[in-house]
């Protein structure tokens, strides 16, 4: 199918299903060498995976040299354990307990010799620096990989990557070659749900590329083409002072076919667009101009379930664009208005990327900027009821039969892993890797051009998302990130204290190992690669262990609804909640009776319809108390007012904006 169809009311359902449960995407912040502190590129990614049980091992792919007439599979990578199994891809996919290797979907020719990289779900960062960040995006087209009865197409966003690792040393390169393989052997993605109820919200995909070798940033929109096969793709090159924002839709808009040096496109890349009557070159004040994302991103139908969903994609993506432009660089993310929203014909919409000033935004920001749950904003997550006693930012999927939005933050309480890469040149490139949410999670450092794998412990098969070992590195990182929703405002700060004080230390480290280094690379540039290996790797597993011990700690400290300080007398305190909480009706702390609502009251009208039967003395209402009794509840529907507002600097908003989440 080119576009839309209409699907029958299960589908409906199922496609509003799929706003909540199939496009659960992820976060792509990048910045270009002129904006960034390294005068080096920077792309990150958060890996907000949502109910998949990902595979969670870090995996180093080796470079290599093949034999003339080699051909190199594409498999539909599993996003579940294990997402590849096949020896030649590398050592640590090789099959274990019996797995069974991997069936290709297609082949394409091998080259003489690849790259080595890291890899996860998607490519990450190889040898020369080039490095990828992901999100899923929306669009007006389908596609399904060829193993299934209705699907046509071999590439999908993970191995197109992979090849990209494998085979280029410049992002231009990167976006050139994915893009030739996506329309040859067509593209897919993995969210496309099925034909009877086809998810348009996850039906492509977006990647921004970065390279060591040219400092150069490029966005890369890519979605299936006509009759569910082929590919469409554009990229775009940042300019070298901005910095990027991708959630979940393209940000490619206004592209100039005419020049090459700036963009990359797929062959006839309107006429798709021009045959359905998604866009019009009568729109555009040049022939040369084609938009993008207006053509080809997916706004949903007036009938879509939910009835709000219009309201949730906008929101979902255009909140995250304002958050990180107003975090990276604020004088211009002062010019934006962050009830915009962000969908293809969204007048006067964002800019793909924003400039920042020179060398202004460093490793810590983009890290905090992942972290974030727009604190300080009319739209903070860790205030209001929503949020609890405790200031928990965490938001879980609803349930489906109730029309609402919650925020969706930068920080998800089900990212499996994040990290940021800084595409430095010669083999000095960092992938800065960290598991499970990053409000909870070290970031650490390992080389793009690493001699070997990671430790073990991120590639160990003892242990996966779905069974618990203590010698997996992501299980510590998951565990404190659960053991602080007991209470996030005490616990969290506590952790992240922490993890910033490894971080620091870890950014001190990578300066002195590299100035170790430089002394002796150019008699063995192989012997200062191997020492940085070693050091990075030797970090990651201390990390690891002292990570295990920190957990231990806070459950000793944290437990019981205390605080345990010491031993002694005196060395513990409660953990005590929140007047505003209290006072609120929803609690029902303070509107206790004999008769009820121990259990709260949710809502006003129901507060109304209490004061007919409220009693604070618990012995019965009469005709002599009736006075008293209305004014205790007036104070008290004053300090509901108060405690749902609580947290709120900037004012109460009475326009219900503030909640949504599909991720």
């Amino acid at each position: 199918m080119a576009g839309r169809k209409k699907v029958s009311t299960a589908a409906a359902l199922f496609a509003g299903a799929a706003l909540f449960d199939v496009g659960l995407g992820c976060t792509i912040i990048a910045v270009g060498k002129d904006a960034s502190a390294y005068g080096a590129p920077m792309v990150g990614h958060s890996e907000d995976s949502g109910p998949v049980a990902n595979d969670i091992r870090l995996v180093r792919v080796p470079r290599r040299k093949w034999k003339k007439g080699s051909k190199r599979p594409l498999y539909n990578v599993n996003p579940n354990y294990p997402r590849i199994v096949d020896a030649e891809r590398s050592p640590e996919y090789a099959p274990v307990d019996g797995q069974k290797s991997s069936e290709p979907l297609a082949y394409i020719d091998q080259v003489e010799e690849t790259y080595g990289y890291w890899d996860t779900d998607y490519g990450v960062q190889n040898e020369m620096g080039v490095s990828i960040g992901e999100s899923t995006c929306t669009a007006m087209t389908v596609g399904w990989p060829s193993n299934l009865p209705y699907g046509y197409n071999k590439a999908g966003i993970e191995e197109l990557s992979k090849i990209a690792m494998e085979r280029c040393d410049t992002a231009r390169c990167a976006a050139q070659i994915m893009g030739d393989v996506a329309v040859e052997l067509g593209f897919y993605s993995a969210d496309s749900a099925t034909p009877d109820a086809p998810a348009y919200i996850g039906s492509s995909e977006c990647l921004t590329i970065a390279d060591a070798k040219k400092s150069e940033l490029w966005n890369f929109n890519v979605m299936t083409g006509k009759h569910n096969a082929s590919a469409i793709w554009a990229a775009q090159r940042v300019p070298p002072n901005h910095v990027v924002a991708v959630g979940n839709a393209f940000t490619i808009r206004k592209m100039n076919l005419s020049d090459h040096e700036n963009f990359l496109y797929s062959p006839n890349v309107t006429s798709l667009a021009e045959e359905m009557g998604w866009w019009s070159p009568k729109l555009e004040k040049s022939k040369d101009i084609f938009d993008f994302f207006y053509a080809y991103g997916w706004t949903p139908t007036k009938d879509a379930t939910p009835v709000n969903a219009e309201s949730i994609i906008s929101a979902y993506s255009g909140r995250r664009m304002w958050r990180v432009f107003s975090l990276l660089s604020p004088k211009e993310g002062a010019k934006l208005d962050p009830e915009r929203g962000n969908l293809p014909h969204t007048v006067d919409p964002y800019p793909s990327s924003v400039p920042a000033p020179k060398h202004s935004v460093t490793l810590k920001m983009v890290q905090d900027a992942y972290r974030d749950h727009y604190e300080g904003t009319p739209y903070d997550l860790t205030k209001g009821m929503a949020a609890g006693p405790h200031g928990n930012p965490n938001r879980g999927n609803p349930d489906l039969s109730v029309v609402g939005q919650w925020e969706r933050a930068l920080a998800m309480y089900r990212t499996s892993w994040s990290f940021v890469n800084i595409a430095k040149p010669n083999g000095r490139s960092v992938l800065w890797f960290g598991y499970d949410c990053p409000h909870g999670t070290v970031y650490l450092p390992f080389y793009g051009a690493a001699t070997k794998g990671a430790p073990e412990s991120y590639h160990s098969h003892s242990g996966t998302l779905a069974k618990f070992s203590f010698d997996v590195a992501w299980w510590p990182y998951a565990f404190i990130n659960q053991w602080s929703e007991n209470n996030f405002e005490l616990i969290n700060p506590v952790v992240l204290s922490k993890a910033r004080r490894i971080e620091a230390k870890a950014m001190k480290l990578v300066e002195d190992w590299e100035k170790e280094a430089s002394y002796f690379e150019h008699e063995s540039p192989e012997g200062a690669m191997d020492m940085l290996t070693e050091r990075s790797n030797r970090l990651a597993e201390e990390t690891f262990k002292d990570w295990w011990a920190f957990a231990w700690s806070l459950v000793s400290k944290y437990r019981g609804m205390m605080i345990v300080h010491n031993d002694s007398a005196i060395g513990t305190e409660w953990q005590r909640y929140p007047a505003w909480w209290l006072e609120s009706l929803d609690v029902g702390y303070t509107t206790w009776t004999k008769k009820g609502p121990y259990h709260g009251v949710p809502d006003m009208p129901k507060a109304i319809e209490l004061s007919a039967v409220v009693d604070p003395s618990g012995l019965g209402s009469t005709a002599t108390n009736a006075v008293p009794i209305l004014v205790a509840l007036l104070a008290v529907l004053g300090a509901y007012v108060l405690g749902r507002s609580h947290g709120h600097d900037l004012g109460a908003r009475s326009d219900g904006d503030c909640y949504v989440s599909v991720a």
